[in-house]
């Protein structure tokens, strides 16, 4: 963590304790982003109460950060950079649990349209995004706990190759005469879409906040 060294060493230690635990969420994340690869690649029903206790240690996780941060304030009054990491830690904990919500609701999204196959390239396209949406939520979490202002400007850019995959996912609308079954699994993979674009959109949140904390300046 690249936040200036202090003369009470225990601060430090506060500090870097709050870093660990953000990177602890951030590797059940990914975790959870891996087992909607799983779910599309094998449609396996056992990774839906898999992930519901994975999303469980997110928020533990999540409520740990908050007494971490609440004991920080009220022990250390910290300031300036030091005040703004400690209280943002707080939104990036908050975009961390709901990035791990995502993943579990995709995974839902994916057992209601049961064993079917994707056609190849829409399964081509969710697994880009998926690998973009780790690579995201990796590069975001680490910007923020070492102040990398160009690290969360390269997440910012990355949301567009998202964006730019979901938009080209709309293609598979313009066939005509789609059965019911069709028009099914077609509105279901467009919903699965939509949610990694959710998805990194908490990555792109978090990068935001870690130039708030680099700069003092909010977008």
């Amino acid at each position: 963590m690249s936040l200036k060294e202090h003369t009470v060493k225990s601060y430090d230690k506060d500090l870097q304790s709050i870093a660990g635990t953000l990177d602890n969420m951030l590797y059940l994340v990914i975790e959870s982003i891996e087992m909607v690869a799983q779910m599309i690649e094998t449609r396996d029903e056992n990774l839906i109460e898999k992930i519901n206790a994975h999303d469980y240690k997110i928020n533990s996780l999540d409520h740990l950060i908050e007494k971490k941060v609440t004991a920080i304030l009220a022990l250390r009054q910290p300031m300036a950079v030091d005040l703004r990491y400690t209280i943002s830690s707080l939104k990036v904990s908050s975009n961390l649990e709901r990035s791990g919500d995502q993943a579990k609701s995709i995974i839902k999204k994916i057992a209601r349209i049961g064993r079917e196959e994707f056609e190849v390239g829409v399964e081509k396209s969710l697994l880009a995004m998926i690998d973009l949406c780790k690579e995201m939520v990796r590069e975001a979490v680490i910007s923020f706990n070492e102040q990398n202002a160009e690290l969360a400007d390269l997440v910012m850019k990355q949301d567009d190759d998202i964006d730019h995959i979901y938009s080209d996912l709309f293609r598979i609308i313009e066939h005509e005469n789609f059965n019911k079954e069709q028009v099914k699994k077609i509105t279901n993979t467009l919903f699965i879409a939509k949610s990694f674009e959710r998805l990194a959109d908490h990555s792109t949140n978090i990068a935001e906040i870690a130039k708030f904390v680099v700069t003092g300046e909010i977008k």
